[in-house]
């Protein structure tokens, strides 16, 4: 009977972790972190107020980041899909950029809503 009771309970237990299982690919999350996308990225950024200035992204693999631009620093979190970078900078500040990151992994353009293209590399 102790044998019946664990057994049921066994296959009850797998039953429920694998219908807790999402068939959607993680890819598609926007709060995944994109283990290709973590590093210091540095480049010159267009700014209309500062002219041509040098910035450095911080894509860390917790989820965190800092932008150092113009002599500040600003620290966010952040996620990706498979085409976009979200940051979240706080206080229901957000910006989702599309991106595109180079073939060999060392160049990440991205587009702002706006259409400011930037280009980074991989530092």
């Amino acid at each position: 009977m102790k044998t019946t009771i664990k057994s049921v309970l066994v296959l009850a237990l797998s039953i429920v972790t694998f219908l807790s299982c999402s068939s959607k690919d993680d890819d598609d999350r926007p709060d995944t972190v994109r283990t290709e996308l973590v590093d210091t990225w540095s480049g010159y950024l267009e700014d209309a107020g500062s002219g041509t200035v040098y910035v450095y992204l911080t894509l860390n693999s917790d989820g965190t980041g800092t932008y150092d631009y113009d002599l500040e620093s600003f620290e966010f979190t952040w996620g990706a899909t498979s085409n976009t970078i979200t940051l979240n900078w706080g206080e229901g500040e957000i910006d989702v950029l599309n991106y595109i990151l180079s073939d060999d992994g060392t160049t990440l353009t991205t587009t702002s809503s706006e259409g400011a293209v930037t280009v980074l590399y991989s530092s």
